[in-house]
Formats: structure tokens, sequence, C-alpha cells
């Protein structure tokens, strides 16, 4: 005998035998033993699910001799027909290559004879988005109004392209992919049938691979069986299918924690000369910087959130403790960052191993707030030592103006003296005393300044609201109505964690910024500005566009 692919050997034959789609089969038994079956039904959802498999058991459940029925005997005349596709009362059309016209004037002439010997002329199309306009329009009034005998099943993976007047004549019923864990007790049941021997990590990346398609997974395990008689091995799984092992994965993520940007180059290289498919290293490292996210969040609460088995969601949790919840998803910006860029660069590696040193090179693998300040009190910096640390550099206000003057005494020119600076000059980054309110206004040009050097627009919306309360925690800006957009945008998740981090490490404390709007905040601001700047902009009637505008 020929060969019978898996897929084909354990396709359903029963309703109790379709897996994971309980919710569809349930309601269709119950419209069997009620004799409430509708003449047209809609089936829909992705590839590999059971779809068409329900068709026909549905089909042979109506037109067994001993029907209709719940469970078909599979063994009479009709039975038998369905299952080989020969039957002359069960026709099935394949909407794809039968889309005309023509085809759907010929079902509906033919249509109005009465079954040979089954009960009813079930028609059975698969792929009917397929289907002209014109073809549409031909089946609406047949479809409206069948005859007795007739009963249509439509099979799509895309319900959205169906006219709407299809879909009101149609019962809907919506398949859903397979559930991980049902899929792997699947294949482990087949595997046993077989007298395949594979591993829990193995059937879990075959289930992972297939994404809910029990065909898939089924061809998947069938091709890979062929590598080996009966012993399957977790390195034929991962070959096959170009997937990242586990551990290398681990590996990796244990020298982006460690900062040790040379290893995870070299892990990177090895992974490649294994073979393996860059784009899904991409994908799995995404993957794999998530679980650690839900691991962290929910910790072994929602281990069930992590679809993979017990020993490595262990490995997640323990690695998750390693990280800080801003470092996973930065890795995670920067991952999704590199393949958005490969699109442009046409290779994926070289946008990767930017990554890796961006995430490990990152201000110097030293949080900014935490270098150490200057001993003196207005700290300055010589031209050779700043370029050697080179730091950030921003303008530094205008020091009291200094008269040069001749040997007789008269004035030659008056200077004002203005230097660069480094965040660290401002008080921001150099009292160690609990910040204040005072001081959080005072410094608050070098903040929002920190922020602009990650996200400009954020830090130019913080720049329209003022702090006016601190409880020694918790920061608020107050927005007026004008600024209302600013405010609504910097609530947003990823500016709150951007702006919370580096407020907290500027002020050397846990900080949190909640922003809320006031009626008048000009008041507030008036009282902020130094003299000299206050009286210009009363004098000129302007207002302030930027505070660092030299930068």
């Amino acid at each position: 005998m020929s060969y019978l692919v898996l897929a084909r050997k354990y396709r359903p034959g029963t309703f109790a035998d379709v897996t994971g789609q309980d919710h569809i089969t349930d309601l269709i038994k119950k419209a069997i033993t009620s004799e409430r079956v509708a003449h047209a039904y809609l089936f829909c959802g992705p590839r590999g699910i059971g779809k068409t498999s329900c068709a026909r058991i549905l089909a042979k459940s109506l037109n067994c001799q001993t029907g209709p029925i719940l469970t078909p005997c599979g063994e009479c005349a009709s039975c038998q027909e369905i299952s080989k596709g020969s039957g002359f009362d069960v026709i099935e059309i394949d909407g794809a290559s039968n889309r005309g016209i023509d085809e759907i004037r010929t079902l509906r002439e033919n249509v109005k004879f009465a079954p040979s010997y089954g009960k009813f002329k079930i028609y059975i199309v698969d792929e009917v988005h397929m289907l002209t306009a014109e073809a549409f329009n031909a089946l609406l009034k047949t479809l409206e109004e069948p005859p007795e005998h007739a009963k249509f099943i439509f099979a799509t993976t895309e319900p959205h392209k169906l006219p709407a007047t299809i879909l009101s004549r149609c019962q809907r019923y919506d398949f859903k992919r397979i559930s991980l864990k049902v899929l792997v007790a699947s294949l482990a049941a087949i595997c046993k049938k077989e007298n395949f021997t594979v591993t829990e990590d193995g059937l879990y990346a075959i289930a992972k691979a297939a994404q809910g398609s029990f065909r898939d997974a089924l061809s998947i395990l069938d091709q890979i069986s062929a590598l080996s008689e009966r012993q399957i091995e977790d390195s034929d799984v991962y070959s096959m299918l170009g997937l990242v092992e586990s551990q290398l994965l681990f590996e990796l993520t244990d020298a982006l924690q460690t900062k040790d940007c040379r290893q995870a180059l070299e892990l990177l290289d090895t992974i490649m000369e294994k073979g393996k498919d860059i784009k899904q290293l991409a994908r799995d490292l995404v993957e794999h910087f998530r679980n650690l996210m839900v691991m962290k969040v929910g910790g072994k609460s929602l281990e069930k959130l992590v679809d993979y088995t017990a020993p490595i969601k262990e490995q997640y949790y323990n690695q998750s403790q390693k990280f800080s919840l801003p470092d996973i998803l930065s890795a995670i910006e920067e991952f999704i960052k590199a393949q958005e860029t490969s699109r442009v660069t046409e290779t994926l590696r070289t946008p990767l191993e930017i990554s890796f040193a961006r995430l490990t090179y990152s201000q110097d693998s030293t949080p900014l707030a935490m270098s150490t300040p200057a001993s003196s009190s207005t700290p300055t910096m010589s031209r050779s030592a700043s370029a050697v640390s080179k730091p950030v550099s921003m303008p530094k206000p205008a020091s009291a103006p200094q008269i040069l003057k001749n040997n007789q005494g008269s004035v030659l020119a008056t200077t004002i003296e203005e230097e660069p600076v480094t965040l660290q000059d401002f008080p921001v980054s150099q009292s160690t005393e609990p910040p204040t309110l005072e001081r959080i206004k005072s410094a608050w040009d070098a903040l929002t300044y920190a922020v602009s050097r990650e996200k400009m627009s954020w830090a130019t919306f913080l720049q329209e609201g003022k702090p006016f309360l601190f409880n020694g925690e918790r920061l608020t800006i107050g927005f007026t109505k004008d600024h209302e957009f600013h405010k609504e945008t910097l609530d947003s998740k990823d500016a709150k964690i951007l702006v919370d981090r580096i407020f907290s490490e500027k002020l050397r404390a846990k900080i949190f910024v909640e922003y809320k709007l006031v009626e008048d905040i000009k008041t507030a601001e008036k009282q902020s500005h130094e003299p000299q700047i206050q009286n210009a902009l009363e004098t000129f009637k302007g207002k302030i566009v930027s505070k660092w505008h030299n930068e």
C-alpha cells in the first residue's frame, strides 16, 4: 500500500474525534438531536483546524442509513462514499477553481433534483470567499429558499470577503485555533500509536510552529519522523524548523544581562553557523523577553501564559529576577526596532548586533544619576577633560558680566562668560538630600532636557507643564486646558515609564509622575522665572520658546 500521511490518516471521522472545537461540535449535535438543522452553514476560521472535516461529518450524520444520527456508522455506502469524496448526494466544490457564474448556474439547476439514495443533497463549498460577485448574486435566491432536501455548508478562512447578503442567509460558526496544550496532548497520543519517541520539549516546539493548526502540526511531525524511524531528537526538531534552542536563548539573555557584548556577539555567530534562520531568532528573542516580562510582572501565578514545559518556565522565572521591568521592555523595543531596520538594510545580523551593543553599553553600562558628583559647588570642565569623558553638555545660564579695562582704567568691553556644562552641574544631580518641590522646580530645565535626550517630543510637552505638588514620592505636574493634548500624551504608559525612570535617576529617589489639568498656571510660571528673564518677557511681550535651544 502507498504511504498515507498522518494528516489524512488521523482525519476525524466523528464529532468526538474533532480536536479543540467542542464549542462547535456541541451546537451541531444539539441541532441534529432537536431536528433543527439549518439549510445553510458557514464554517469560518484559520487553516487546518477542522472546518471541512466537520462539514463531512455533518453530511455523514444527516445521510447515514441510520441517520440523522450524532455518530455516523462509517460502514454504510453513504458514509463510505462521503469519506472517499465520491458520493452523488454530497458534492464537494472547490471555490477557488469553480468560482464563476456558470458553475453556480449549474449548481442552481442541479439542486432541484432529489437525492439519489440519501435523505439530503448536500453541497460543501470550500474557500467560498473566492467566488466572484456575479456568482454570489446568482446563488442568493437558491440559498435563501432552497428545496427541502438541499443543505449548503460553506467553509472559508476569510469570512470578511463574503457579501453581507450571503452572511445573513447562513448560520455562522467560528472555529478557533487549537490551544497549545490540547495540540501537544493530541500529538503525544498519535506518537504513541505510531511508536514515535518525541520529548515534551520537541512536541511543544512542533505545536508552537503549527500556530494552532492541527493539520500543520501533523505535517511537521510527519516530516520529522522521516529523519528517524522511532527516536526523534530535540535537535532534529529545532534543526528542521529553523528554531533556536531554548538554552541558547537563555545563554544569550544572560550575556545581555551581564553587559557582556562580546559573548553576545559570539553566541549570535554560533547560532548563525548552525544554519538557524536569523529572522526566526529575532522573533524568538522578542518572545523570550515577553516571557520574562510576564514572569517579572506576575511571577509563577502567570506561568500559564508561558507556553513551555515546567522546567523551562522555572528557568524563565529565575532569569526574570535578574532584570528590572524597564530593562526587559527596553530589550523588546530594541529587537522590534532591529526587525524594522532590517527592511531597509536588507540584513538582520547588523541591526541585531547594534541592538546587543546598545543593550550592553547603554550610558557606559552605568546610570547617569549614579555617577560621582564633582567635589566643588560649581564645577567646571576643561576642554581636555571634556574630550576624554564626552559628557552630555547643555547651555549654562550666563554668569555675571565681566568688565575689561585698559591700563588707564577705561572700560574696553563687557563680556558674559558662557561655558559648556554637563547635567551633573545642575542641582538635580548634586544634592544627596531628599528632593523637594523647590529643588525640582529649580532643576526643571535639566530634568526635561534629560528626557529630550531620549524622546524630544515628550520633553517639549513637559516644558508646557509646571510641577506644583510633591509629597516625597509622587510629583504632580499641572497643564492648562490649552495643553490637554500634551497631558494626555504624557499620560500614556510608555511616556510614564520613561519619565518616571529619568526623573528617579536624576533626583536619586523613586519618583512617580502624574499629570493634572489646572485652571491657571501662569502665575506660578512667572514666579519661577529669573527677574532678568521676567523683565524681558514683560518688556517685549514675549514668551519662552525653548530653554535648551543652544544644544
